[in-house]
């Protein structure tokens, strides 16, 4: 059943190309609960980040799509929750893609080491780097610690996307 929902979700998104769906992609489906209360959550994001009225607009649009569709008969006739949201602050990325629209922010990125060990940093994104539509690696400059006076500007480097283990957007204040 989550493909069938997942199919009416993608047809949704497509048909929404050039109007308020421009570029906006699926990042996460979840189907929870019971036949009687079934709770379906979608996680939605796009190059240049999600609006609220994006969500909504999505939100009528998948329902009435899922209603409507003759394939899901499991959902005929049956009561559920139907939840469009985006990525929060501090969600972590789940996406290789969404890492486009975090360029210039700051990261906290879990990382495994040159020796295998799991490693922890803040650092700023300065670009992406693809092979052809896939993002491979990332460009990241490490925040410099206040509290230690080292010399010189700490200096950009090229971290595998294989390698990062977690990334979250970070506040900046």
């Amino acid at each position: 059943m989550e493909e069938k929902i997942k199919r009416c979700i993608l047809q949704v998104l497509e048909s929404s190309a050039g109007t308020r769906g421009e570029g906006v992609y699926l990042v996460r489906l979840q189907v929870k609960g019971a036949a009687s209360h079934r709770k379906i959550g979608v996680l939605l994001d796009s190059d240049a980040g999600i609006r609220i009225d994006q969500c909504s607009f999505f939100s009528r649009r998948i329902r009435e799509q899922i209603e409507t569709d003759g394939e899901p008969p499991e959902l005929a006739g049956e009561d559920f929750d139907i939840e469009v949201s985006s990525p929060g602050l501090g969600a972590p990325i789940i996406m290789p893609r969404q890492y486009i629209r975090h360029v210039g922010r700051l990261l906290l990125v879990v990382f495994t080491g040159d020796q295998g060990d799991e490693e922890t940093m803040t650092f700023r994104l300065i670009s992406v780097l693809k092979s052809g539509d896939t993002v491979t690696a990332l460009e990241l400059v490490p925040l410099k610690n206040r509290k230690k006076k080292t010399g010189g500007e700490p200096q950009p480097f090229v971290l595998a996307l294989e390698r990062i283990v977690r990334a979250v957007p970070e506040v900046e204040w």
